[in-house]
């Protein structure tokens, strides 16, 4: 079912390791920076881009928590054909929507970045995360837009704005059902580099823990209470769902603390979050 089976994206962690090898260096060259506001419920974004490596940054001026999901459309689809398509809420994400992520959840008053090497074609963005006590995505509420990214020219626009492309420290694998790090995480900044390396789309939320709670409370917050009441731990970065294959990258900037890492990214098979699967892990910076 549509409705049901698109990814809740929140929140991210840590866990285990991996050879550093394939920790992609981008030599800090300089990309364009794409700032996409956010409000209760609609993006301020571009209608157009340029493809290429490019950082994506979202603010949250509203008062919900909000991301920013990027899914290229294939075989030549058009934000109308997927438009068409939402109109059965019983049918699955039509196979032609493909997740390539973007900025994870932003609570009100905070930027998300995330830096994704897109090629030409057409997009959409979307907020697939629901309010408090109400299920309903977002998205349907109009936190939803066409995107086209188009051939790159090789010439930057006039006023456009430049960052330098990060250099990640720290290599992050996504599979069903778990996290992979390359390395332990440490406070302060830590440039992920995320691959989704499982046959269904992942996602990575970074939760920082209130004093006393895990991440399972976090867990059960989310799919179980509603997101009602006080939450026990707030997402602080992160990337949007990624199919298979797909890779982006992130930094978490981390106090000492405890922090849980999470998928709400539904099942293929029973629809339900890849927590409840057992995607989700836990660790402390010291």
């Amino acid at each position: 079912m549509f409705l049901k089976t698109v990814p809740v994206i929140l929140f991210v962690g840590a866990a285990a390791f991996v050879t550093s090898s394939t920790v992609h260096d981008t030599h800090a060259a300089k990309i364009p920076l794409v700032t996409v506001h956010a409000k209760d419920f609609a993006f301020d974004a571009p209608k157009t881009i340029s493809a290429g490596m490019t950082t994506f940054k979202l603010v949250n001026d509203g008062k919900m928590l909000h991301h920013m999901s990027i899914m290229k459309l294939e075989q030549g689809k058009t934000f109308a054909d997927l438009q068409a398509a939402m109109k059965d809420p019983n049918a699955p994400p039509p196979a032609w929507l493909v997740s390539v992520g973007g900025p994870n959840a932003a609570i009100p008053g905070n930027t998300i970045e995330a830096t994704l090497n897109l090629e030409a074609g057409n997009y959409v963005i979307a907020c697939f995360i629901p309010s408090p006590g109400d299920p309903t995505p977002h998205f349907a509420k109009g936190m939803i837009q066409p995107l086209t990214v188009s051939a790159a020219s090789g010439v930057a626009q006039a006023g456009a704005a430049m960052v330098d492309a990060p250099t990640p420290t720290v290599h992050l694998e996504l599979k069903d059902y778990g996290f992979t790090l390359s390395k332990p995480l440490h406070a302060g900044k830590n440039v992920i580099h995320v691959m989704n390396d499982g046959p269904q789309d992942h996602e990575a939320i970074f939760v920082k823990l209130a004093p006393g709670k895990h991440i399972a409370d976090v867990n059960k917050w989310v799919t179980q209470e509603g997101m009602k009441g006080p939450p026990p731990g707030a997402p602080i970065d992160g990337m949007a769902g990624l199919a298979k294959g797909r890779t982006g990258i992130f930094t978490v900037d981390l106090t000492p603390g405890t922090y849980g890492l999470i998928c709400f990214a539904p099942d293929a098979k029973d629809h339900k979050e890849h927590s409840l699967h057992g995607m989700t892990s836990e660790f402390t910076v010291r």
